[in-house]
């Protein structure tokens, strides 16, 4: 009896959804009817899969897209023309985002092969990673406006121009060891002008940082004056503006829990991860930093940890990986621990270009609940 009452309460959550969207007022009827008919589709599409997991048993534990279709997209330049005032940023970024178009290309058609060498950190380079690469430097050699460059293949300082004003920093494409399998990788960029350069300087001192996700479709994550935005490669490699002005929500129930090895030797971080699956959170982990951070932003909530050990250090990159993806979440309202004293990897000083770092990101609440649990922070 009570699993066909539940049944019977999603068909009447499905048609009262249907009902709350029919109305239609305003603008064009047609296309008022055509978008409540494909709402009170997708609501019964919902409530449908809801109930047949519930007859297995199962939570209904999936998070689908909120985002409804627009009439018109705004374009790359429309959204920097008010969202960026810095007019030399505007182009610069500009200049980034079309090396990304380069790179979706050639992942597109390149063989995931070994190069037959190794970067300096000792990590075997994949022939899709000398690509991108290459496609990196050419972009900022072509620049004007870039002083230095350096690569989390080649990490030192390379001179570019001398009149340049920016430094870029950059991991030209993150996720080698789960590219060879045609899971989603991505490009993570960070931009500091002249006056702080990159050394001796923090991650909160970088003018933007983007973020590239190379799965079925490429798209770009933005820091700009007012926010985080998302522009996504559309028809012709023209970019459009997918996402604006993201907003990450403090509570979640999506957790992305990386190095776990150190569970072993940090019980703290053993408590978190139980407290996670005790209380049904969503996995939602690739071993890529780019999509397992990304999915913030499209879900509008979720949390990563990747913490340090004695036996299990962390391995991620201050100024090619942290820094990037921390100035997108803060400027989303995501917050972000550096693992050590809880306090935001923003502000932890840049003094080596392979410098490393532990790392917890993602909506503030979760965040606070790391450094509660596994760095005793309150």
């Amino acid at each position: 009896i009570r699993p066909r009452f539940g049944h019977t309460m999603l068909r009447i959550f499905a048609l009262v959804s249907i009902a709350l969207v029919a109305p239609c007022t305003g603008f064009n009827a047609v296309a008022g009817r055509s978008r409540v008919a494909s709402r009170s589709s997708v609501a019964v599409r919902m409530a449908e899969t809801a109930e047949a997991d519930s007859a297995f048993g199962a939570s209904h534990t999936s998070f689908y897209t909120s985002e409804e279709k627009k009439d018109k997209y705004e374009t790359l330049d429309e959204i920097l023309e008010v969202a960026m005032s810095n007019l030399e940023l505007r182009t610069l970024i500009k200049e980034q985002m079309e090396a990304c178009v380069k790179i979706t290309e050639a992942l597109r058609t390149a063989l995931v092969t070994v190069e037959g060498s190794a970067n300096t950190f000792g990590d075997v380079q994949l022939t899709v990673d000398v690509i991108a690469d290459k496609l990196m430097f050419e972009a900022c050699e072509a620049s004007d406006l870039v002083e230095f460059a350096a690569s989390e293949e080649e990490p030192e300082l390379k001179p570019i121009k001398e009149t340049g004003k920016y430094t870029i920093c950059w991991d030209p494409l993150d996720g080698s060891s789960i590219v060879d399998n045609n899971w989603a990788v991505g490009t993570m960029i960070g931009i500091w002008g002249k006056e702080t350069g990159l050394l001796g300087a923090t991650g909160r001192d970088q003018v933007t940082s983007l973020v590239a996700l190379y799965g079925p479709r490429t798209t770009v994550l933005v820091a700009l004056d007012d926010g985080t935005y998302e522009f996504t490669l559309g028809e012709g490699n023209q970019w459009i503006a997918s996402r604006t002005k993201i907003q990450i929500s403090k509570d979640a129930k999506i957790f992305a829990p990386a190095n776990m090895r150190s569970a072993q030797d940090l019980p703290g971080y053993k408590s978190l991860l139980d407290h996670w699956m005790e209380n049904r959170y969503t996995l939602r982990y690739s071993g890529g930093l780019v999509p397992d951070v990304y999915q913030q932003f499209t879900k509008q909530q979720g949390i990563f940890s990747n913490p340090t050990s004695e036996n299990a250090p962390a391995k991620l990159r201050l100024a090619f990986e942290a820094a990037p993806f921390a100035l997108l979440v803060e400027k989303a309202g995501g917050k972000t621990s550096d693992g050590v004293t809880g306090g935001s990897v923003l502000d932890v000083k840049i003094t080596g270009i392979d410098q490393r770092t532990p790392l917890c990101i993602g909506s503030a609440n979760e965040v606070d609940r790391f450094n509660e649990m596994v760095l005793g922070k309150k």
